[in-house]
Protein backbone atom coordinates (compact mmCIF):
# COMPACT_ATOMS: atom_id res chain seq x y z
CA UNK A 1 0.00 0.00 0.00
CA UNK A 2 1.44 3.42 -0.92
CA UNK A 3 1.79 6.22 1.61
CA UNK A 4 -1.10 8.25 0.17
CA UNK A 5 -3.65 5.44 0.56
CA UNK A 6 -2.31 4.56 4.00
CA UNK A 7 -2.74 8.13 5.24
CA UNK A 8 -6.27 8.41 3.86
CA UNK A 9 -7.26 5.18 5.56
CA UNK A 10 -5.64 6.21 8.85
CA UNK A 11 -7.44 9.55 8.73
CA UNK A 12 -10.88 8.02 8.14
CA UNK A 13 -10.36 5.57 10.99
CA UNK A 14 -9.05 8.25 13.36
CA UNK A 15 -11.75 10.81 12.50
CA UNK A 16 -14.94 8.80 11.78
CA UNK A 17 -17.18 11.87 12.22
CA UNK A 18 -15.38 13.95 9.59
CA UNK A 19 -17.07 14.52 6.23
CA UNK A 20 -15.01 11.75 4.68
CA UNK A 21 -15.66 9.51 7.67
CA UNK A 22 -19.40 9.94 7.20
CA UNK A 23 -19.04 9.14 3.49
CA UNK A 24 -17.19 5.96 4.45
CA UNK A 25 -20.03 4.88 6.74
CA UNK A 26 -22.58 5.27 3.92
CA UNK A 27 -20.36 3.39 1.49
CA UNK A 28 -19.91 0.57 4.01
CA UNK A 29 -23.67 0.22 4.50
CA UNK A 30 -24.18 0.08 0.73
CA UNK A 31 -21.44 -2.56 0.49
CA UNK A 32 -22.98 -4.81 3.15
CA UNK A 33 -26.36 -4.67 1.39
CA UNK A 34 -24.74 -4.84 -2.07
CA UNK A 35 -26.72 -1.78 -3.12
CA UNK A 36 -25.74 0.05 -6.31
CA UNK A 37 -23.61 3.04 -5.35
CA UNK A 38 -22.67 6.15 -7.32
CA UNK A 39 -19.72 8.06 -5.90
CA UNK A 40 -19.28 11.60 -7.23
CA UNK A 41 -16.55 14.17 -6.82
CA UNK A 42 -14.03 16.28 -8.64
CA UNK A 43 -11.04 14.58 -10.18
CA UNK A 44 -8.36 13.71 -7.65
CA UNK A 45 -10.61 13.67 -4.57
CA UNK A 46 -9.81 10.03 -3.76
CA UNK A 47 -12.94 8.25 -5.02
CA UNK A 48 -11.07 5.13 -6.13
CA UNK A 49 -9.07 5.03 -2.90
CA UNK A 50 -12.24 5.08 -0.79
CA UNK A 51 -13.84 2.30 -2.84
CA UNK A 52 -10.72 0.16 -2.51
CA UNK A 53 -10.60 0.87 1.22
CA UNK A 54 -14.23 -0.14 1.82
CA UNK A 55 -14.09 -3.06 -0.62
CA UNK A 56 -11.12 -4.62 1.13
CA UNK A 57 -12.68 -3.99 4.52
CA UNK A 58 -16.10 -5.51 3.77
CA UNK A 59 -14.93 -8.18 1.30
CA UNK A 60 -11.36 -8.92 2.45
CA UNK A 61 -11.00 -12.22 0.60
CA UNK A 62 -13.09 -11.32 -2.45
CA UNK A 63 -11.93 -9.73 -5.71
CA UNK A 64 -12.24 -6.03 -6.46
CA UNK A 65 -12.21 -5.42 -10.21
CA UNK A 66 -12.18 -2.03 -11.93
CA UNK A 67 -13.68 -1.34 -15.35
CA UNK A 68 -12.36 1.87 -16.92
CA UNK A 69 -15.35 3.00 -18.98
CA UNK A 70 -13.50 5.64 -20.97
CA UNK A 71 -13.20 4.74 -24.67
CA UNK A 72 -15.14 1.46 -24.28
CA UNK A 73 -17.49 1.16 -27.24
CA UNK A 74 -19.52 -1.37 -29.19
CA UNK A 75 -18.59 -5.03 -28.90
CA UNK A 76 -15.46 -4.15 -26.94
CA UNK A 77 -17.59 -3.21 -23.93
CA UNK A 78 -19.47 -6.51 -23.98
CA UNK A 79 -16.20 -8.41 -24.32
CA UNK A 80 -14.52 -6.52 -21.46
CA UNK A 81 -17.54 -6.96 -19.21
CA UNK A 82 -18.54 -10.56 -19.98
CA UNK A 83 -15.65 -12.02 -21.96
CA UNK A 84 -15.78 -13.75 -25.35
CA UNK A 85 -15.43 -17.15 -26.98
CA UNK A 86 -12.54 -18.07 -29.22
CA UNK A 87 -13.33 -16.98 -32.78
CA UNK A 88 -16.26 -14.78 -31.74
CA UNK A 89 -14.74 -11.87 -33.70
CA UNK A 90 -11.53 -11.01 -35.53
CA UNK A 91 -8.66 -11.14 -33.07
CA UNK A 92 -10.45 -13.41 -30.57
CA UNK A 93 -7.73 -16.06 -30.54
CA UNK A 94 -8.80 -17.61 -27.25
CA UNK A 95 -11.75 -17.74 -24.87
CA UNK A 96 -11.53 -15.13 -22.10
CA UNK A 97 -13.37 -14.33 -18.89
CA UNK A 98 -14.87 -10.89 -18.54
CA UNK A 99 -14.30 -8.55 -15.63
CA UNK A 100 -17.76 -9.33 -14.29
CA UNK A 101 -16.94 -13.03 -13.94
CA UNK A 102 -13.57 -12.17 -12.40
CA UNK A 103 -15.33 -10.01 -9.80
CA UNK A 104 -18.00 -12.61 -8.96
CA UNK A 105 -18.88 -12.57 -5.23
CA UNK A 106 -16.85 -9.37 -4.86
CA UNK A 107 -16.84 -5.78 -6.12
CA UNK A 108 -17.20 -4.56 -9.70
CA UNK A 109 -16.21 -0.89 -9.93
CA UNK A 110 -17.12 1.14 -13.05
CA UNK A 111 -14.81 4.17 -13.14
CA UNK A 112 -15.94 7.25 -15.15
CA UNK A 113 -19.30 5.63 -15.85
CA UNK A 114 -20.59 8.84 -17.45
CA UNK A 115 -18.29 8.25 -20.45
CA UNK A 116 -20.22 5.15 -21.57
CA UNK A 117 -22.11 5.50 -24.84
CA UNK A 118 -25.90 5.41 -24.75
CA UNK A 119 -25.83 1.95 -26.35
CA UNK A 120 -23.49 0.61 -23.68
CA UNK A 121 -25.59 2.20 -20.98
CA UNK A 122 -28.48 0.08 -22.26
CA UNK A 123 -26.34 -3.06 -22.13
CA UNK A 124 -25.14 -2.30 -18.64
CA UNK A 125 -28.68 -1.48 -17.52
CA UNK A 126 -29.78 -4.99 -18.51
CA UNK A 127 -26.81 -6.48 -16.66
CA UNK A 128 -27.64 -4.48 -13.51
CA UNK A 129 -31.29 -5.55 -13.63
CA UNK A 130 -30.55 -9.26 -13.82
CA UNK A 131 -26.82 -9.71 -13.01
CA UNK A 132 -26.68 -12.10 -15.94
CA UNK A 133 -23.58 -12.19 -18.14
CA UNK A 134 -23.25 -13.70 -21.61
CA UNK A 135 -19.92 -14.02 -23.42
CA UNK A 136 -19.66 -12.57 -26.91
CA UNK A 137 -20.31 -15.43 -29.31
CA UNK A 138 -22.12 -17.55 -26.71
CA UNK A 139 -25.78 -18.28 -26.02
CA UNK A 140 -25.15 -19.45 -22.45
CA UNK A 141 -25.85 -17.05 -19.57
CA UNK A 142 -24.15 -16.93 -16.19
CA UNK A 143 -25.77 -15.56 -13.04
CA UNK A 144 -23.39 -13.47 -10.92
CA UNK A 145 -23.38 -12.14 -7.34
CA UNK A 146 -21.76 -8.70 -7.20
CA UNK A 147 -21.64 -5.34 -5.50
CA UNK A 148 -21.62 -2.78 -8.31
CA UNK A 149 -20.09 0.65 -7.73
CA UNK A 150 -19.83 3.61 -10.11
CA UNK A 151 -17.84 6.83 -10.10
CA UNK A 152 -17.99 10.10 -12.01
CA UNK A 153 -16.40 13.54 -11.86
CA UNK A 154 -19.05 15.02 -14.18
CA UNK A 155 -22.33 16.81 -13.58
CA UNK A 156 -24.84 14.01 -14.19
CA UNK A 157 -27.78 16.41 -14.41
CA UNK A 158 -26.10 18.14 -17.35
CA UNK A 159 -25.37 14.81 -19.01
CA UNK A 160 -29.04 13.87 -18.87
CA UNK A 161 -30.29 17.24 -20.11
CA UNK A 162 -27.87 17.22 -23.06
CA UNK A 163 -28.76 13.66 -24.05
CA UNK A 164 -25.56 11.89 -23.04
CA UNK A 165 -27.04 9.77 -20.26
CA UNK A 166 -30.26 7.80 -19.95
CA UNK A 167 -32.46 8.77 -17.03
CA UNK A 168 -33.36 5.17 -16.27
CA UNK A 169 -29.68 4.24 -16.29
CA UNK A 170 -28.90 7.06 -13.87
CA UNK A 171 -31.65 5.98 -11.47
CA UNK A 172 -30.36 2.40 -11.57
CA UNK A 173 -26.74 3.22 -10.76
CA UNK A 174 -27.56 5.81 -8.06
CA UNK A 175 -29.66 3.91 -5.54
CA UNK A 176 -27.22 5.40 -3.05
CA UNK A 177 -25.22 8.50 -3.92
CA UNK A 178 -22.18 9.87 -2.12
CA UNK A 179 -20.54 13.19 -2.98
CA UNK A 180 -16.87 13.38 -2.01
CA UNK A 181 -16.08 17.00 -1.01
CA UNK A 182 -13.16 18.71 -2.77
CA UNK A 183 -9.94 19.21 -0.85
CA UNK A 184 -10.48 22.97 -0.47
CA UNK A 185 -13.49 22.17 1.76
CA UNK A 186 -11.40 19.89 4.01
CA UNK A 187 -8.73 22.07 5.67
CA UNK A 188 -8.40 19.70 8.63
CA UNK A 189 -7.53 16.88 6.22
CA UNK A 190 -5.00 19.03 4.35
CA UNK A 191 -3.14 19.74 7.59
CA UNK A 192 -3.27 16.12 8.73
CA UNK A 193 -2.18 14.72 5.37
CA UNK A 194 0.73 17.11 4.74
CA UNK A 195 2.15 16.91 8.25
CA UNK A 196 1.98 13.12 8.36
CA UNK A 197 3.25 12.73 4.80
CA UNK A 198 6.34 14.87 5.41
CA UNK A 199 6.90 13.39 8.87
CA UNK A 200 6.86 9.90 7.34
CA UNK A 201 9.53 11.03 4.87
CA UNK A 202 11.49 12.74 7.70
CA UNK A 203 11.30 16.11 5.93
CA UNK A 204 11.15 19.20 8.15
CA UNK A 205 8.79 22.10 7.45
CA UNK A 206 7.73 25.40 9.02
CA UNK A 207 4.36 26.80 10.03
CA UNK A 208 4.31 29.24 7.08
CA UNK A 209 4.38 26.31 4.67
CA UNK A 210 1.38 24.66 6.36
CA UNK A 211 -0.49 27.99 6.39
CA UNK A 212 0.13 28.42 2.66
CA UNK A 213 -1.12 24.90 2.00
CA UNK A 214 -4.29 25.67 3.97
CA UNK A 215 -4.82 28.87 1.96
CA UNK A 216 -4.27 27.24 -1.44
CA UNK A 217 -7.29 25.99 -3.44
CA UNK A 218 -5.78 22.67 -4.64
CA UNK A 219 -7.74 22.45 -7.94
CA UNK A 220 -6.22 19.02 -8.53
CA UNK A 221 -7.25 17.91 -5.04
CA UNK A 222 -5.37 15.01 -3.38
CA UNK A 223 -3.67 14.08 -6.63
CA UNK A 224 -2.15 17.56 -6.98
CA UNK A 225 -1.21 17.74 -3.29
CA UNK A 226 0.55 14.37 -3.39
CA UNK A 227 2.48 15.39 -6.52
CA UNK A 228 3.60 18.59 -4.80
CA UNK A 229 4.81 16.66 -1.75
CA UNK A 230 6.60 14.15 -3.97
CA UNK A 231 8.44 17.04 -5.65
CA UNK A 232 9.59 18.16 -2.19
CA UNK A 233 10.88 14.65 -1.55
CA UNK A 234 12.88 14.70 -4.79
CA UNK A 235 14.24 18.22 -4.40
CA UNK A 236 15.03 17.73 -0.72
CA UNK A 237 16.59 14.29 -1.06
CA UNK A 238 19.47 15.07 1.34
CA UNK A 239 17.06 16.00 4.15
CA UNK A 240 19.00 19.17 5.04
CA UNK A 241 16.50 21.74 3.86
CA UNK A 242 13.42 22.90 5.76
CA UNK A 243 10.40 23.46 3.53
CA UNK A 244 9.28 27.08 3.93
CA UNK A 245 7.03 27.86 0.96
CA UNK A 246 4.74 26.27 -1.64
CA UNK A 247 6.92 27.88 -4.28
CA UNK A 248 9.60 25.35 -3.39
CA UNK A 249 7.42 22.63 -4.90
CA UNK A 250 6.41 24.65 -7.96
CA UNK A 251 3.10 26.11 -6.74
CA UNK A 252 2.10 29.75 -6.49
CA UNK A 253 0.08 30.08 -3.28
CA UNK A 254 -1.61 33.41 -4.09
CA UNK A 255 -4.38 32.08 -6.35
CA UNK A 256 -7.77 33.48 -5.42
CA UNK A 257 -10.74 31.23 -4.91
CA UNK A 258 -12.84 33.37 -7.28
CA UNK A 259 -10.40 32.62 -10.09
CA UNK A 260 -10.64 28.86 -9.62
CA UNK A 261 -13.92 27.86 -8.05
CA UNK A 262 -16.03 28.30 -11.20
CA UNK A 263 -13.68 26.17 -13.27
CA UNK A 264 -13.04 23.32 -10.89
CA UNK A 265 -16.23 22.98 -8.82
CA UNK A 266 -18.42 20.75 -10.96
CA UNK A 267 -21.21 20.77 -8.41
CA UNK A 268 -21.21 24.53 -7.69
CA UNK A 269 -24.72 25.94 -8.03
CA UNK A 270 -26.25 29.40 -8.23
CA UNK A 271 -28.12 30.08 -5.00
CA UNK A 272 -29.20 33.63 -5.84
CA UNK A 273 -32.55 32.63 -7.30
CA UNK A 274 -33.24 28.91 -6.99
CA UNK A 275 -35.70 27.75 -9.68
CA UNK A 276 -38.97 26.24 -8.65
CA UNK A 277 -40.09 22.75 -9.61
CA UNK A 278 -42.16 23.06 -12.77
CA UNK A 279 -40.47 26.25 -13.99
CA UNK A 280 -38.73 26.40 -17.35
CA UNK A 281 -35.28 26.42 -15.74
CA UNK A 282 -35.96 23.33 -13.64
CA UNK A 283 -35.52 19.91 -15.29
CA UNK A 284 -39.13 18.86 -15.71
CA UNK A 285 -38.57 15.14 -15.29
CA UNK A 286 -35.80 15.15 -12.69
CA UNK A 287 -37.71 15.41 -9.42
CA UNK A 288 -36.31 15.36 -5.91
CA UNK A 289 -37.53 11.84 -5.20
CA UNK A 290 -35.44 10.12 -7.84
CA UNK A 291 -31.90 8.78 -8.02
CA UNK A 292 -30.98 8.51 -4.36
CA UNK A 293 -30.42 11.62 -2.23
CA UNK A 294 -31.39 15.12 -3.40
CA UNK A 295 -29.02 16.94 -5.73
CA UNK A 296 -31.61 18.69 -7.87
CA UNK A 297 -32.99 21.20 -5.33
CA UNK A 298 -31.52 23.99 -7.41
CA UNK A 299 -30.06 24.17 -10.93
CA UNK A 300 -26.74 25.79 -11.69
CA UNK A 301 -26.36 28.65 -14.12
CA UNK A 302 -24.31 26.43 -16.37
CA UNK A 303 -27.06 23.85 -16.53
CA UNK A 304 -29.68 26.49 -17.35
CA UNK A 305 -27.47 27.69 -20.20
CA UNK A 306 -27.03 24.14 -21.50
CA UNK A 307 -30.78 23.57 -21.28
CA UNK A 308 -31.51 26.79 -23.20
CA UNK A 309 -28.94 25.92 -25.88
CA UNK A 310 -30.50 22.51 -26.35
CA UNK A 311 -33.99 24.03 -26.59
CA UNK A 312 -32.67 26.54 -29.14
CA UNK A 313 -30.99 23.73 -31.09
CA UNK A 314 -27.64 25.33 -30.17
CA UNK A 315 -28.43 28.59 -31.96
CA UNK A 316 -26.99 31.19 -29.66
CA UNK A 317 -29.25 34.07 -30.69
CA UNK A 318 -32.33 32.02 -29.78
CA UNK A 319 -30.69 30.88 -26.53
CA UNK A 320 -30.17 34.55 -25.60
CA UNK A 321 -33.91 35.17 -25.95
CA UNK A 322 -34.76 32.14 -23.80
CA UNK A 323 -32.30 33.25 -21.11
CA UNK A 324 -33.19 36.94 -21.53
CA UNK A 325 -29.56 38.02 -21.74
CA UNK A 326 -27.46 39.78 -24.35
CA UNK A 327 -25.31 37.93 -26.86
CA UNK A 328 -22.10 39.30 -25.31
CA UNK A 329 -23.22 38.12 -21.85
CA UNK A 330 -23.95 34.65 -23.20
CA UNK A 331 -20.56 34.55 -24.94
CA UNK A 332 -18.77 35.44 -21.68
CA UNK A 333 -20.68 32.74 -19.79
CA UNK A 334 -19.90 30.16 -22.47
CA UNK A 335 -16.21 30.96 -22.06
CA UNK A 336 -16.46 30.94 -18.27
CA UNK A 337 -18.04 27.50 -18.14
CA UNK A 338 -15.90 26.15 -21.01
CA UNK A 339 -18.97 25.55 -23.16
CA UNK A 340 -17.86 27.85 -25.95
CA UNK A 341 -15.26 25.47 -27.36
CA UNK A 342 -17.83 22.66 -27.58
CA UNK A 343 -19.99 24.79 -29.90
CA UNK A 344 -17.35 25.94 -32.37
Amino acid sequence: MNLQNELIERYTEQFPDSRIGKCIKIIERAARMKTNLLIQGETGTGKTTLINFVGKKIFPTKPLVTVSCFNLSGELFQSVLCGHLKGAFTGAVETTEGKAQTANNGVLFFDDVDTLTMDNQSKLLYFLDYHVCEKVGSTMSELLNLWTVFSTNSNIEEKIMTGFMREDFYYRISTIKVNIPPLRERPEFIKYFIENYLDSLKISYCKKFIDECLGYIWPGNIREMTSALDRIRILNYDGCKKVKSLKECGIESNKKITDIIGKYSVYKVNTDSPPQSGSESYPSRLKQNGGGEDIFDITSEKNRIMSALKKAKYKRNKACKILDISYSTLWRKLKRYEIYEQLR
